[in-house]
């Protein structure tokens, strides 16, 4: 789960629906300014080569929005993470990453390194994982209060890890405007209240993913949280 076979050492400047053939703007995409390069390591992650020494990092774990999709590497929200706190952020996004490969990965992650602290995005909610692959949802299992118990059971699993940990989730992961998802939520009286929400300020090159401004925004948010962590200094 810490490697992603088909991005090894990939390089690129353009990926996915980030294109001006893919993306949702063509206008926007053409009057965007900054230089955008993907560039993978060798476990198949847009970011540095990982080092040597592990025990102090932070692990961020997530799908395309912390990838990056769309912006420069340097202003994706682990980078400017690990500016604001002095220690080595790794980012583990993975384009069109479901909740269930993120449990696993962070449940990986908690087992092997004993980390001080893992940062979780958590995707949309009608991701699933099918036969060992990401699927946009299951046919025979759909509908919002399947996605939505599936969602819940990865993110009580997780919390039961004994590591620190902090949980936000993408915007627009579930449509908050059905009735039908919350009042199920309220039902259940099971609401994750600890889920750092934030609202999208701003548009990467593909205008679908967040840009610079939602990524300050969102690591300060995060920056809260960490202060309350004893394990983690300023």
């Amino acid at each position: 789960m810490l490697i992603v076979p088909d991005k090894i050492n990939w390089r690129s400047d353009y990926y996915g629906i980030d294109s001006l053939e893919s993306c949702r703007d063509q206008q926007h995409f053409l009057n965007y300014s900054k230089k955008i390069t993907y560039q993978y390591n060798s476990k198949g992650f847009r970011d540095h080569e990982w080092p040597t020494d592990l025990n102090d990092a932070v692990w961020c774990v997530g799908d395309s929005f912390t990838v990056g999709l769309g912006q420069p590497f340097e202003e994706t929200w682990p980078q400017i993470l690990e500016k604001k706190i002095g220690k080595r952020c790794l980012n583990l996004g993975e384009d069109g990453c479901s909740n269930d490969t993120i449990s696993l990965r962070v449940d990986e992650i908690a087992k092997s390194y004993q980390p001080k602290l893992i940062v979780v995005m958590w995707s949309y909610i009608h991701r699933r994982r099918v036969d060992n692959r990401d699927v946009q949802f299951v046919k025979t299992d759909f509908g919002l209060k399947n996605d939505m118990k599936n969602f819940l059971k990865n993110f009580n699993n997780l919390r039961k890890c004994p590591v620190n940990m902090i949980h936000t989730i993408i915007p627009g992961a579930f449509p908050e405007d059905k009735k039908e998802i919350f009042g199920y939520i309220l039902k259940n009286n099971n609401y994750p209240k600890s889920l750092i929400k934030f609202q999208q300020l701003d548009y990467a090159r593909d205008y679908h993913h967040f840009d610079i401004d939602t990524s300050l925004h969102l690591c300060d948010l995060i920056l809260n949280e960490i202060n309350n962590f004893d394990k983690i200094s300023k």
